[in-house]
């Protein structure tokens, strides 16, 4: 009655358990139903314990298995359906037996870090394995020009985190390295204060092998700083490589989170390499994939959703963001791929039509080809983002714009103008991260191994 007299809003579930209590004026507790809440985003600490949260131990999930077969009988409910009407209506369908499939395992690729092999002991965690990854590069050696981003509440420890970030990447020996000092320093706030920070340093010329690390410390504890992608496009349009470091996700320089700190940071300095162009590690291909071959990655990012009351339902405000990546592996063996050669585009897409990328995968590859100068025995594509139902029209949408580009797609080989071979062999893998069968071993004691490959259950 209160809601529906006093705020002209009718509650559509005025029963509904448990009224969630929310931040209100002079930071009052105030209690809303669930149905006017509108959650953006979860305190960091929360998120970290998500994964605890959602996911349970391989004993725990067979345990809870057998307990509901004990009390749920097949056949012995009254309502209509295979196994009640109820249950299936809830998602849940019960049988007196669990399937059971055949697994193979397959084995560990040879994987090397600068010619160090990582042994099958570390093949579940060889970060402390790569993390000493040493490149023994002592001749064309590019030292990078640092400018050096920070927020103005990391006044005390930015220097100090610049110092490890540098050790832990120099200490690779690899083509690219930091200087001990930043070549230059710019103090940024929030928002615009951090955007135009950025914006007025970079509107005077700069020096080459200009790299920019931003140390940011979003309002509120974010997880996610608003002024990102804003201060990613100035970079990006001027060719300025970048790492950002966020100082919620982990307090760096706090003595008390240096095991989780250090982690962080070397997993940093490695990406600072790759993005660089190192190779930080190499699987061993087989030998039955023709080379040279490229290597064709997508994904979309979709423009978050909120609710627009005229429209009833919630829309997308933004456009969404396909990336589309190519890479060329030149011959199997490590010595001749020391250097990543990468291709890639971006191209926006309206609410609706993220799937339909055929035109921009076509001209993405027929670029990569010329710009990398390869002429490819072998083409695999990588997709990511397709539901299971979308998998057959997005590859039928996909695949015959990238043949199409391998077959017209020029490039020069040395001297000679060669045409790209026409039907090369080509595998379009999709990947899925969200996967509702669980597999447990027989015994309800472990989760599937590293390399399992199922093929008795599809579907």
């Amino acid at each position: 009655e209160y809601f529906e007299k006093r705020k002209g809003r009718k509650l559509e579930f005025p029963n509904a358990r448990p009224i969630i209590a929310v931040l209100g004026r002079n930071n009052a507790k105030i209690h809303f139903p669930a149905e006017f809440v509108c959650v953006n985003e979860l305190e960091p600490f929360v998120k970290r314990q998500l994964p605890m949260i959602a996911s349970f131990k391989p004993e725990v999930r067979h345990a809870a298995i057998e307990e509901i077969r004990r009390f749920l009988t097949p056949g012995a409910q009254k309502t209509k359906g295979v196994g009640g009407g109820l249950l299936p209506a809830l998602g849940i369908v019960v049988k007196d037996e669990r399937i059971k499939v055949g697994v193979e395992v397959l084995p560990l690729p040879m994987m090397l870090a600068a010619g160090m092999t990582v042994s099958q002991r570390h093949s579940k965690n060889w970060e402390p394995l790569i993390k000493n990854a040493d490149y023994k590069v002592d001749r064309g050696i590019v030292n990078m020009n640092v400018v050096l981003v920070y927020h103005k509440s990391l006044q005390q420890k930015f220097l100090q985190i610049y110092e490890i970030i540098c050790n832990m990447l120099n200490e690779h020996r690899s083509k690219y390295r930091f200087a001990k000092k930043p070549a230059a320093l710019v103090k940024a706030g929030d928002n615009n204060e951090h955007w135009g920070a950025v914006e007025r340093h970079f509107c005077s010329k700069q020096p080459k092998n200009t790299f920019v690390l931003d140390l940011c410390k979003p309002q509120n504890r974010q997880a996610h700083d608003p002024a990102y992608p804003v201060v990613k496009y100035i970079l990006t349009k001027h060719g300025y490589l970048s790492q950002f470091v966020n100082f919620n996700t982990c307090d760096h320089g706090n003595s008390q989170q240096n095991r989780n700190s250090f982690a962080i940071l070397h997993g940093v300095a490695r990406q600072i390499l790759s993005k660089c162009g190192v190779r930080i590690w190499w699987v061993k291909i087989p030998r039955e994939i023709p080379m040279p071959t490229i290597f064709v990655g997508v994904d979309v990012f979709h423009a978050p959703r909120k609710y627009k009351s005229e429209a009833g339902k919630r829309v997308s405000t933004k456009k969404s963001v396909a990336a589309i990546v190519v890479q060329v592996i030149r011959s199997h063996e490590e010595r001749d791929n020391k250097d990543a050669d990468v291709y890639s585009e971006t191209f926006e897409r309206d609410a609706g039509l993220e799937m339909e990328l055929g035109e921009p995968m076509r001209q993405t590859v027929a670029n990569a080809l010329k710009v990398l100068k390869v002429n490819p025995m072998s083409c695999i594509v990588w997709r990511d983002g397709v539901g299971t139902p979308a998998v057959k029209t997005v590859a039928g949408q996909e695949i015959p714009p990238v043949r199409e580009a391998l077959a017209m797609a020029s490039t020069t080989v040395g001297t000679a103008q060669s045409k790209v071979p026409k039907h090369i062999p080509l595998s379009y893998i999709v990947v899925q991260k969200r996967i509702s069968t669980k597999f447990l071993t027989v015994d309800g004691k472990h989760n599937l191994p590293s390399g399992a490959l199922v093929l008795g259950l599809q579907g």
